[in-house]
């Protein structure tokens, strides 16, 4: 059998990024932010994105603190988990089939100490005002405090959301 150093080359390469099996993973440098996306939190957040599309709120009360607060696209004003129930039932009744495309979420502890959730995704819709699918790039962000949620923070275009709602409502 003849082998050329050529057909060789892509074995060894895979050999040595591979490295010896029985390596321990190296413990993170200090200051590192330590992420992962199949741990209980973002499993948790992702239950309850899948509930909140379905139009079942009832999960929010087994993520979010009683005193939780929410921040949509700014940080100067937020508002409480009543409050949050009462305009996502209203986005209920304005918007059917939510969903939530390309989701990605990732949860990170920070040197500080401070655990988030982060959410990324394409928001749709279809708005029974109009006939027409609303869709909204949308980042959501998870503050957590022990096994539940303090804040959220959700930045998306506030402004067309905002009028959607309005002129479905008649606002």
């Amino acid at each position: 059998m003849n082998i050329s150093p050529k057909s060789l080359l892509p074995l060894l390469l895979l050999a040595a990024c591979a490295g010896p099996s029985n390596q321990a993973t190296p413990a993170p440098a200090e200051g590192t932010v330590i992420c992962t996306t199949d741990d209980a939190r973002s499993v948790k957040v992702a239950e309850f994105l899948d509930q909140y599309a379905a139009g079942d709120l009832s999960f929010a009360d087994q993520l979010f603190t009683e005193d939780a607060r929410f921040y949509w696209s700014t940080n100067e004003s937020s508002f409480g988990l009543a409050e949050w129930r009462e305009g996502i039932t209203q986005q209920h009744s304005v918007f059917k089939e939510i969903e939530m495309i390309d989701r990605v979420i990732t949860t990170g502890e920070y040197p500080d100490g401070i655990t988030w959730t982060t959410v990324w995704a394409e928001w749709q819709a279809l708005n029974e005002s109009t006939n027409e699918r609303s869709s909204y790039l949308i980042h959501l962000a998870y503050k957590w405090e022990g096994d539940a949620v303090v804040a959220e923070y959700g930045f998306f275009d506030r402004g067309r959301y905002t009028a959607e709602m309005e002129a479905a409502l008649g606002g």
